[in-house]
């Protein structure tokens, strides 16, 4: 999740510091970010036309993100681009923090990050008081551009049953973000204005904006049926929370070893296979999914995190991601030693993916060290 990745940046390249550089160059990098966050907006349906933004630039850190967002680069490819250009070196006490803010800011946008997370990771960069200053100008920016929902119901489970969740914020909380926002934004999309201005009390002024514009576009995007699915799958998880409680303090009380007989979900499980999708190749990814049945999807998603939900169902039509959504909502839950043969058999099929066709004898299969190590971990789990 972000917060996890941030970390991971602190421990590669150490944490952000404070610009000596004079205010009028901090200006001229605070006012390139607010153009980057405007750039991305206008361009997030082709990112082609990054292509004439990017001749425009003067800065090669610049210029370099947005010619590899353009060309839809791998974000695990983006940081080997940084340098090989020489803008960035292995050495991290070498490296400018302006430029690790575009390697930062590049990586977000091509995993799909909303644009304005990426304009708070880069703003960080540039000291603690000015990443302060920007949260309040992007707020400022937000309630300008504030979306204006109407009133649209579509009556399911959800807009039956959502005062009752309501009145539990820190669990419905939890259920947003194991839901990820855009199935969430599917499911409020058919609740009242009453109750969506609840919902987006919990999660923040930036949340709300972003929630808010998620919302709108899925009830341009989908029909009534499709918003009943996501409002199905959405009370499930929420429900299921209550049903895995339950089951702990159950097995708390009989004194029975966890996760033996419970539907509860193996942390480093969850972990090390979001690791797996968030570090594969989208070309191999899409050859392993196109193998997999959509049940064998549907329990796959049960081993991952939020944003490997997302990128998962990124890379599949909307017709197969209606289809797993119903094999989720009429599955029930499974047992721990299912998720880990169900998270196998994807790392098996996606090394099967990166084998050439013709692979000779003591040959060994080009695949990055960091993914081999990863998927060898998994299959190694009993």
């Amino acid at each position: 999740m972000l917060i996890e990745r941030l970390a991971k940046m602190y421990v590669q390249w150490g944490e952000p510091r404070q610009s000596s550089e004079s205010e009028k160059k901090r200006n001229q990098q605070i006012q390139a970010i607010r153009e980057f966050l405007e750039v991305i907006q206008k361009t997030s349906e082709n990112r082609k036309e990054l292509f004439a933004v990017s001749q425009q630039s003067r800065r090669k850190a610049t210029k370099l993100s947005y010619l590899l967002l353009a060309s839809d680069t791998e974000p695990e490819a983006i940081r080997d681009s940084f340098l090989r250009s020489g803008l960035i070196f292995k050495e991290q006490h070498n490296n400018k923090p302006e430029v690790l803010m575009w390697l930062a800011g590049t990586e977000a946008c091509s995993r799909g990050i909303h644009p304005y997370i990426v304009f708070l990771i880069m703003s960080a960069y540039c000291g603690l008081e000015t990443a302060n200053s920007e949260f309040l100008w992007l707020q400022e920016k937000s309630k300008l551009q504030e979306t204006k929902l109407t009133e649209y119901i579509v009556p399911g489970d959800l807009t039956d049953n959502i005062e009752e969740a309501l009145s539990e914020p820190v669990r419905f909380q939890r259920t947003i973000r194991i839901a990820g926002m855009p199935l969430a934004a599917s499911a409020f999309a058919g609740c009242s204005l009453y109750y969506i201005e609840q919902i987006l009390s919990l999660v923040g002024p930036i949340g709300s904006f972003i929630l808010t514009e998620m919302i709108a576009a899925a009830r341009k995007r989908l029909i009534s049926d499709e918003i009943c699915t996501a409002q199905q799958a959405f009370l499930d998880l929420y429900s299921r929370q209550e049903s895995e409680s339950l089951a702990m303090d159950k097995e708390l009380m009989t004194g029975m070893e966890a996760f033996e007989e419970s539907s509860q979900p193996d942390p480093d499980l969850i972990r090390t296979t979001t690791d797996i999708i968030m570090s594969a190749e989208a070309k191999a990814l899409k050859t392993t999914l196109s193998s997999m049945s959509d049940n064998e999807i549907a329990s796959l998603l049960r081993c991952l995190e939020p944003i490997a939900h997302e990128r998962l169902l990124g890379l599949i039509s909307q017709g197969r991601q209606r289809r797993i959504l119903m094999v989720i909502q009429q599955t029930d839950n499974v047992t721990s030693e299912r998720m880990l043969r169900d998270a196998q058999l994807f790392a098996q099929k996606l090394l099967s993916s990166y084998a050439p066709r013709n692979l000779r004898p003591g040959e060994t299969l080009k695949i990055p060290e960091l993914l081999r190590n990863l998927i060898s971990s998994l299959l190694g789990r009993e």
